[in-house]
C-alpha cells in the first residue's frame, strides 16, 4: 500500500506540472485560449492519470483507490498551487479565485467518474506499479517543474 501511495504522489506532481507546462505559453499570449486548453487538455490528463494509478492499487474495490487518489490528487494540487503561484511566480492573487476551487473539485471527483466509467477496463488492466513506472513518472514530473520554473524565473517569452 505505501508504495501504490508513492505513486500516486509521484503521478500527481507529474500532472500536475506537465499540465501547468502545456498551459503556460498559451495561456501567457492569450487567457481564453489558456482556459480552452484547460477545459479540454487538462481534463484528458488528470483522468489518464488517474486510471494510471487506481489500475495499480492492491486492494479490491476500486471506489476506496478512488478515494485515496481524489485526495491525494487534491491535496497535492492544493500545495503546488501554493508553490506555483505563491513562491515561483509571486502571484497569490490569482490564484483563489472561483475557477481555483471548481478546479479542486473536479481533480476531487475526476477518480470517481474514471472508476464508473472503466471499472471493468480497470480489472481487465489491473496490476502493479513497477520502479520503471515510477523512474518514468518522476522523470517527466521533473523535467517539466524545471523547465516551467526556468520559464517563470527568467521570463522566457514567445
Amino acid at each position: 500500500m505505501n508504495k501504490w501511495l508513492l505513486y500516486n504522489l509521484t503521478v500527481g506532481f507529474t500532472v500536475y506540472w506537465l499540465s501547468n507546462l502545456i498551459l503556460w505559453f498559451p495561456w501567457s499570449v492569450n487567457a481564453t485560449l489558456g482556459m480552452s486548453l484547460m477545459l479540454t487538455v487538462s481534463p484528458v490528463i488528470w483522468f489518464f492519470s488517474s486510471f494510471l494509478c487506481i489500475r495499480t492499487y492492491p486492494g479490491k474495490n476500486s471506489m476506496v483507490a478512488a478515494a485515496y487518489n481524489s485526495l491525494i490528487f487534491l491535496v497535492l494540487a492544493v500545495i503546488m498551487d501554493y508553490i506555483f503561484f505563491g513562491l515561483i511566480r509571486k502571484a497569490m492573487e490569482d490564484l483563489y479565485h472561483p475557477t481555483t476551487f471548481y478546479g479542486y473539485g473536479f481533480v476531487a471527483c475526476l477518480p470517481f467518474i474514471v472508476v464508473l466509467a472503466f471499472k471493468k477496463r480497470i480489472e481487465k488492466q489491473k496490476r502493479e506499479s513497477y520502479p520503471s513506472d515510477f523512474i518514468k513518472a518522476g522523470l517527466i514530473g521533473f523535467v517539466c517543474f524545471s523547465l516551467l520554473t526556468m520559464i517563470i524565473l527568467f521570463d522566457i517569452q514567445v
